[in-house]
């Protein structure tokens, strides 16, 4: 690209060349003139004179060209380091443009763009905050580059947008420090962070909204006007990159919703009212049937349980295909109230923990209770049924099912066909928890859940 100061330059180094030896030539005429000329009189040999004078001037005239020369030489390498530096800058937006197409999750984008920022700049540490949507003072994310997975361990929590680098976001303007602790909004830095004295933060604005801030520090020498320029640069390119790949994300999210609601109005208008009209239709039978044998009784009371539980299966699965989260209060009442009503149900969820519970979970649960509650009318003829949840303070949520039925002997297992306690330990020991089961003859029986609180398996 043509640039008039270069061409401005490269003119004045040849005004001032032509004007030395133009120079040199009239000194060496002027000297030879008058001290030298009439010397060979006196001394001898005219040319030798001359020859002095020639080889002393050619070496001073020689010697001050090629120093503009060297100049010129040198101030031609950094102009072709910098353009090289400003193709690599171009090339590492270009490669971070090309990051949408093979990672299409935000933070691998995110990730990407902040690595190729660091060794462009010449940053030992780089990092890029993305701005809370709801509170845009305050960072939503933070990734870095440069800081080990020990140090960003030992330094703890992540900066939430105080001190510098909120005023970065508050300014919304560049900030270029040669030490950022002089600066009156520095706040200092937390303990085991490493020590950083440039710094330089970059709004990345697209479209007129910030999408997020690029933050560089700890450049040998501190940073440049140049580097200023040259991170705007990035930083526009780099908000473009971030907005499209939000783009294609949302779109990738707007067809899964649609998919999976197709997919679930196809399970209830479907399979799950066929299953509920032949479940309506065994009930109607066993009501009105007097002459079936005890046998196909308990055969076709069997299958309205299993088909009860299949259409609970198929309702938290509908549910879980949603974009909203599963409650599991709203889950329980919703099984409940088709299994038979909430006539003689009580339930007692103590707290609100269980708004933060894995769907998956939420559904083992329910066919959990559900099974419990099924055996509790049909084999334990109970007329009142709690149904409970707590989250107490020890390492474990805990899930009941209490009746007031006719109980039965607790230290003989009970057969799966009239109580399905195998199929509530498998569900719950999926999740690491057990069931303990408390039952005696006339006084009821209490089925309890216990899940451990072991992180993110339990949790959304």
């Amino acid at each position: 690209m043509f640039n008039p100061s270069n061409a401005a330059r490269g003119w004045r180094y040849r005004i001032t060349a032509t004007v030395l030896a133009m120079a040199g030539v009239l000194a060496t005429i002027v000297v030879y003139k008058h001290y030298i000329m009439n010397l060979h009189h006196i001394h001898g040999d005219k040319l030798l004179y001359l020859a002095v004078v020639l080889i002393f001037f050619t070496g001073v005239f020689s010697f001050v060209v090629f120093g503009l020369l060297e100049g010129q030489q040198r101030r031609l390498a950094e102009v072709n380091n910098e353009l090289q530096r400003q193709r690599d800058i171009l090339q590492g937006l270009w490669d971070a443009t090309g990051v949408v197409a093979s990672l299409p999750e935000m933070d691998g984008v995110l990730q990407r763009i902040v690595d190729v920022s660091r060794p462009l700049f010449g940053a030992e540490y780089a990092a890029l905050g993305v701005l809370n949507e709801d509170e845009p003072t305050r960072i939503r994310q933070f990734i870095t580059s440069g800081l080990s997975e020990e140090m960003r361990k030992a330094i703890g929590d992540l900066p939430k947008g105080h001190g510098l680098l909120g005023e970065v976001i508050r300014t919304k303007q560049v900030l270029r420090l040669a030490d950022l602790a002089l600066h009156p909004a520095s706040s200092g830095f937390p303990p085991h962070h490493p020590a950083m004295t440039s710094f330089l933060g970059v709004p990345l604005l697209y479209r007129g909204v910030i999408v997020g801030h690029l933050y560089l520090t700890n450049k040998h020498g501190g940073f440049t006007a140049q580097d200023e320029m040259l991170a705007q640069l990035f930083a526009r390119q780099a908000a473009v990159v971030i907005s499209n790949a939000r783009l294609y994300q949302g779109r990738e999210e707007w067809a899964t919703v649609q998919e999976r609601e197709r997919i679930g109005r196809e399970l209830h208008d479907g399979v799950l009212q066929t299953l509920y009209g032949l479940n309506l239709a065994l009930d109607f039978l066993l009501d009105s049937e007097q002459s079936l044998s005890d046998t196909a009784q308990r055969e076709m009371t069997r299958i309205t349980e299993t088909l009860s539980l299949t259409m609970t299966d198929i309702r938290m699965y509908i549910q879980s295909l949603g974009s909203s989260p599963v409650d599991f209060q709203v889950a329980v009442k919703d099984m409940l109230q088709r299994s038979g009503g909430l006539q003689d149900i009580q339930l007692e969820f103590l707290d609100s923990e269980y708004l933060s519970l894995n769907p998956e979970l939420i559904h083992d649960l329910v066919m959990s209770i559900q099974e419990a509650v099924s055996n509790a009318r049909r084999h334990g003829q109970a007329d009142h049924i709690a149904v409970g949840w707590k989250s107490p303070e020890g390492p474990y949520f805990l899930v009941w099912v209490k009746d007031n039925g006719v109980g039965f002997d607790a230290t003989i297992s009970p057969r799966e066909n009239h109580f399905g306690l195998t199929n509530m330990q498998r569900r719950t020991e999926q999740w690491h928890g057990e069931v303990r089961l408390q039952s005696q003859p006339g006084q009821g029986t209490t089925v309890e859940f216990r899940i451990p609180k072991i992180g993110d398996a339990q949790l959304m």
